[in-house]
């Protein structure tokens, strides 16, 4: 969990310059998380390792560099967590199998701006029917916590949208991790975006403001618990996780690391 106490609270804007770098950085990131994405679909017999260093070939022959390599020590660009591990999970020689919930997470930087995105997928047929809702769900909380974004709301509104929405679909919405801003070069910046809040917490939401939102729910427990890796995070119950970095605009907000597999406009215009 990332420890805003730590760090710097000021937030700051992003220009012009900024939003055309982190355009760049967000076409990489969609590039890379669509290959990986397509790679479950054709039941791939490649190892996390191996999927790992395909996806950070297709990021710095982009032009791009993964985010995540050596960041505070993180062994690889991709995140890569299975079944009950929700988040960080650290890649390995296991291959995926039939019915596996597979996370991926990875960020890109360009010119020091930074696009951070997530998706979950199952390898093969489902385990249980309750696991393809839970993927949906978790996607839909998503683009509930999109949609409630509109400059002077506050920035709760985002938390607020994704826990009715997880909670109304039966679902455990895991607060103890969340979203975030993005500076340059850092891609944990403030503000920290729960996925539980009020709607009247949190800062203004401004134009510049540039956050990645994640939503993660379960099938029950909410509980988290990190690995001897220092990285992993689980829970006792599977789960998943997407992720979006938006930038916004005074009349709408824009997803900039938006994908093939998205139900959503990339632009969105507020009410």
């Amino acid at each position: 969990m990332i420890d805003f106490n730590k760090e710097n609270s000021f937030v700051k804007l992003k220009d012009k310059k900024w939003l055309e770098d982190q355009r760049i950085a967000g076409k990489i990131a969609s590039k890379s998380i669509e290959f990986l994405y397509d790679q479950v679909l054709s039941n791939t017999k490649k190892n996390l390792i191996q999927l790992n260093e395909e996806a950070e070939k297709i990021i710095t022959e982009s032009g791009g560099i993964p985010t995540f390599k050596g960041y505070k020590g993180f062994p690889a660009g991709v995140c890569i967590s299975v079944n009950k591990q929700i988040v960080h999970g650290i890649p390995t020689d296991y291959e995926l199998k039939d019915g596996d919930l597979v996370s991926f997470d990875l960020g890109v930087t360009y010119n020091g701006a930074i696009a951070d995105t997530a998706i979950t997928c199952i390898f093969g047929s489902p385990k249980i029917p309750n696991h393809k809702n839970l993927i949906e769900s978790c996607r839909e909380s998503l683009y509930s916590g999109i949609k409630a974004i509109n400059v002077g709301k506050r920035l709760g509104v985002i938390g607020n949208a994704i826990y009715k929405y997880g909670k109304g679909k039966g679902f455990g919405v895991i607060h103890d991790y969340g979203g975030h801003g993005l500076d340059k070069d850092k891609p944990h910046a403030p503000p920290f975006v729960p996925n539980k809040q009020s709607q009247d917490e949190g800062i203004r939401i401004q134009s510049g403001l540039t956050i990645a939102i994640e939503p993660m729910l379960t099938i029950g427990s909410t509980v988290t618990s990190v690995l001897d890796d220092k990285w992993t995070v689980v829970t006792p119950d599977f789960g998943s996780h997407f992720e979006h970095s938006v930038f916004i605009h005074e009349d709408h907000v824009e997803i900039l690391t938006h994908n093939k597999t998205d139900s959503i406009e990339p632009k969105l215009y507020f009410k």
